[in-house]
């Protein structure tokens, strides 16, 4: 059965609104571009896209800490989590300052942000697993930023390429690309490329309570959280209804 969805309409090509329902059911082999520039700040807020239904949840899968310890993220279950890859010297980090109200607006319905840095897109990530918290609290976003208690900060990984994490090698297979272009290919530091592809940094995946990814968005589908917002919403609530 097809989920319902927040909103009816996925800008996922440019000038044309498909439902998510329509974009899956045909799906197809897509050829992907690189852009004449990275990705843009306008017109791409709505980007979103709905992820397939799979029997395998991210409770499989194995990640690391700042201090290189291994975390079961069984530790979340029954939480709706919200994944992203960071970078410091992004000019998205300034995404980070939103975090932390997202965060208190939902997490009395139990709600949690997992960050994950890399160093793929243009090597704004180029900090040691030590040195990534001074980097936040005193650059990007600085100011002496410290993050929510339900914002965990993980080890650096790789998101695409040969080398990619399980885990996002899993989110990207269930989840559509949500643009047809992608960076400059002297920006992306991995090989080979893939249609399906995180985009840059700080791209955004949904995850609900029983670990199960339902929605991806690109990095610019943020303006302060609104956009993810009725989603999380929509996640928060199927708990009420269960």
């Amino acid at each position: 059965m097809q989920q319902e969805t927040p909103q009816k309409q996925h800008n996922n090509d440019i000038g044309m609104g498909v439902t998510p329902a329509f974009h899956m059911a045909t799906a197809r082999p897509r050829l992907v571009h690189l852009s004449l520039s990275g990705p843009k700040a306008a017109d791409e807020t709505t980007r979103w896209s709905q992820c397939r239904h799979s029997n395998q949840s991210i409770y499989d899968f194995q990640v690391q800490t700042l201090k290189g310890d291994y975390v079961d993220l069984t530790k979340y279950r029954g939480q709706v989590l919200l994944i992203i890859n960071v970078a410091t010297f992004c000019a998205f980090t300034q995404q980070y300052l939103d975090f932390n109200p997202v965060i208190e607006q939902n997490m009395r319905s139990g709600f949690s942000i997992l960050a994950f840095p890399c160093n793929q897109f243009y090597l704004q990530e180029p900090a040691e697993n030590h040195e990534l918290m001074n980097g936040i609290t005193y650059v990007r976003p600085g100011n002496g930023w410290k993050p929510h208690q339900n914002l965990h900060i993980f080890g650096k990984l790789e998101v695409n390429g040969e080398n990619n994490h399980p885990l996002y090698e899993f989110m990207k297979d269930l989840c559509p690309q949500t643009v047809n272009t992608i960076g400059k290919r002297e920006e992306l530091m991995y090989n080979p490329i893939r249609p399906n592809d995180i985009t840059w940094n700080f791209e955004k995946f949904l995850v609900d309570r029983q670990g199960k990814v339902r929605f991806r968005f690109h990095p610019t589908a943020w303006n302060h959280g609104d956009v993810v917002q009725p989603f999380i919403q929509q996640l928060v609530n199927e708990r009420a209804r269960a």
